[in-house]
């Protein structure tokens, strides 16, 4: 590692240690008196939306999971820790897994089963294998192209949602903007030229995040009022939603000759409607629309789209309840590729593919009426073949076969009761 990666490090880290150290040092005296929900600790979920510096069109959507520290000043400010672990690996020049930490604050207003806050948390992105270039020194002179771990400044700054299902527990929705500082990049005017050409200057990126998860306060409270409602209250018939969706795409092109990866996760937005048969049976249909266009993706890109309808099973408690799902539906390309008859050469149409969602699912009651949901499961996507029709003596040219993909789809949301 450089000098100058240390450096970096040393800007980065010291601060951030030092807000820690202070967060732990609150968190202390809070446990010592134990008599207010001072502590937060949390686990959660994260979508980044990483903008090349360089290209802007080739954006690149990334999942992961993380924890996060809370200390709460008052009802109203707090002092935050967070980190966020994403193992998928990027393409150009952000190739590796990444490790992301924030530390900040957020400020806000907390009623009775929610809170609305605003933070800002500076921070920074560590990639395990980032390639840049820079002069090399007088002994060597011209330019390398090292590939190692780097760390680039972060401030993340955005709105947060919180639904509190009771005392201890809090359901946390977070949209935001993270932006990233990228370093100034060279390139060697020729192979025997040991001059460097400054082709970017540092820059700041903007990168959409959302983040959804759980946590668990800290800390001496009353016990909690139990009123007694009856099924029909608690369990209404109709219930409609919102939700956050990432769906790790596992492509129908596959490549025998090379080790690069064409999954890809997307991000998109969707809504809901459930009707509740009883406690523990529902029925539910749910779309869902992917915000980025694939442009260079075959054989299918555009817009991906996805509508499921099916049921889910489970049981139902108090405050939260455990289903399983099984949904058949169906997964859309705006741009899918498709060999006609008359023509040998292709032509991009909207298509529509088999899928069926099988997973888990976690809801949280706010109230009668509000609730939070959490989804994790399969997509299975059914691809028909593509080929091309014989011509004359010529045989049926498969291009690609038919194939059956599974796809992580990791789903968060709001919804309403009536």
């Amino acid at each position: 590692m450089t000098g100058f990666n240390l450096t970096w490090y040393a800007y980065l880290m010291k601060p951030c240690i030092a807000l820690l150290l202070t967060i732990v040092a609150f968190a202390s005296v809070a446990v010592a008196q134990s008599t207010t929900d001072k502590i937060e600790i949390a686990v959660q979920t994260t979508s980044l939306t990483l903008v090349n510096p360089d290209l802007s069109t080739f954006d690149s959507t990334h999942a992961g999971i993380g924890g996060r520290f809370t200390f709460n000043f008052n009802r109203s400010i707090a002092a935050e820790a967070e980190l966020n672990f994403f193992p998928q690996k990027a393409n150009f020049n952000d190739a590796g897994s990444t490790v992301q930490a924030q530390f900040g604050v957020k400020a806000g207003k907390r009623f009775e089963k929610f809170g609305i806050f605003g933070k800002v948390r500076p921070g920074f992105l560590s990639i395990d294998k980032y390639s840049f270039t820079f002069p090399q020194g007088s002994q060597g002179g011209g330019a390398i192209f090292p590939i190692e771990r780097r760390a680039l400044f972060t401030i993340d700054a955005g709105g947060v949602l919180e639904l509190y299902p009771s005392k201890r527990m809090v359901v946390r929705f977070e949209a935001g903007d993270t932006v990233i500082r990228h370093p100034a990049l060279f390139v060697q005017v020729s192979a025997t030229d040991p001059t460097l050409f400054q082709v970017r200057e540092s820059k700041f990126n903007h990168n959409f995040q959302f983040t959804a998860g759980v946590g668990f306060r800290l800390g001496d409270f009353p016990d909690e009022e139990t009123t007694s409602s009856s099924s029909e209250e608690r369990t209404r018939r109709f219930e409609v939603g919102t939700q956050f969706t990432s769906l790790f795409v596992n492509p129908q092109f596959t490549s025998q000759i090379s080790t690069v990866s064409f999954e890809h996760t997307e991000p998109g937005f969707g809504t809901r409607f459930t009707f509740n048969l009883t406690d523990n049976i529902a029925f539910e249909a749910e779309g869902n629309y992917f915000t980025r266009l694939l442009q260079f993706s075959f054989p299918q890109g555009g817009h991906i789209f996805q509508g499921q309808f099916g049921g889910k099973v489970g049981k139902r408690f108090e405050k939260w309840g455990f289903f399983g799902k099984v949904r058949p539906g169906f997964v859309g390309f705006t741009r899918a590729i498709e060999f006609s008859s008359q023509s040998p050469f292709p032509r991009t149409v909207k298509k529509l593919y088999p899928s069926f969602d099988i997973g888990g699912v976690l809801e949280f009651y706010i109230s009668p009426r509000w609730m939070a949901r959490f989804d994790v499961g399969d997509t299975i996507i059914r691809y028909p073949e593509i080929s091309i029709s014989s011509v004359g003596q010529l045989p049926v040219f498969v291009i690609q076969p038919k194939a059956t993909r599974h796809n992580l789809q990791v789903s968060s949301g709001i919804g309403f009761r009536f």
